[in-house]
């Protein structure tokens, strides 16, 4: 009689064959948030606050706009569904916005553009602040009734607010620019940064255009070098900005900490 050497593989996959089957199961994924029933009811349960009882007082929450907020999903519009959030307030947040928030900016200017990518917001994301994920909410808050759209006369102070374009002037003197901020327009209105700026689009030259209009007349006065120039640019579609740099301040980068 042969004698075969026992195989330890084969003697442990019998002996593991013999033993019960385990099945461990993958842990469940999180509920996803749904949207809560009771609306805003249930936000100002613990949101009933100055701070937040602004957006009463605007068109966000005027219910009969069918494109407002309240007339949707009222505050979760705007910060998403909730159900998670109000079920457990200080372990899930819901979508949040400023500079604290730990959702990415595109995230949180994107949910203003749902409602408000139109018009010059349309080349958001090609303008300088959208480049630089500068949020909506750094300029715009829509709890606060004076500060959804900054009034004509803090307009430069909202540009100039310590963070963002303070530095732009440095020790330049103001009056030694042809477009000095202050300057009185052919219209009696004064010249501020959202005159030339579009802060929501791409640099274009409608702007430079609603006061140089560059009619047979305007072209004829200046000198042949600066009309080939002109022709040139019409060409080629250059903005006014491309060649006429440093008119009103000094050329900075932006600065978006």
């Amino acid at each position: 009689m042969i004698h075969r050497p026992i195989n330890p593989w084969a003697t442990a996959g019998l002996a593991l064959l013999a033993l019960p089957l385990i099945v461990i199961a993958a842990p469940a994924a999180p509920a996803e948030p749904t949207y809560i029933p009771d609306g805003a009811n249930a936000c100002l349960d613990c949101h009933e606050n100055s701070g937040v009882l602004g957006i009463l007082e605007t068109k966000h929450a005027d219910e009969e706009d069918p494109d407002s907020p309240a007339s949707q999903k009222q505050c979760q519009s705007c910060h998403g569904p909730s159900s998670r959030h109000v079920e457990f307030p200080m372990q899930v947040a819901n979508l949040r916005f400023g500079k604290a928030s730990k959702i990415a900016p595109k995230v949180q200017n994107q949910q203003c553009l749902e409602c408000h990518e139109s018009g010059e917001r349309a080349n958001w994301n090609a303008s300088a602040h959208g480049f630089e994920d500068v949020l909506c909410s750094s300029c715009h808050s829509i709890h606060q009734p004076d500060r959804i759209i900054p009034k004509e006369a803090s307009i430069t102070a909202t540009c100039n607010n310590g963070t963002c374009h303070v530095d732009l002037m440095k020790d330049a003197e103001p009056s030694s620019f042809t477009h000095a901020e202050g300057m009185e327009l052919m219209d009696g209105t004064t010249l501020n940064c959202s005159t030339c700026h579009n802060p929501h689009g791409s640099l274009e030259s409608t702007r430079c255009l609603e006061c140089h209009e560059q009619t047979t007349e305007a072209l004829g006065s200046q000198s042949e070098k600066a009309q080939r120039f002109h022709r040139t640019a019409e060409e080629k579609g250059t903005e006014c900005i491309r060649c006429h740099k440093g008119l009103a301040h000094p050329i900075s980068p932006l600065n978006s900490d």
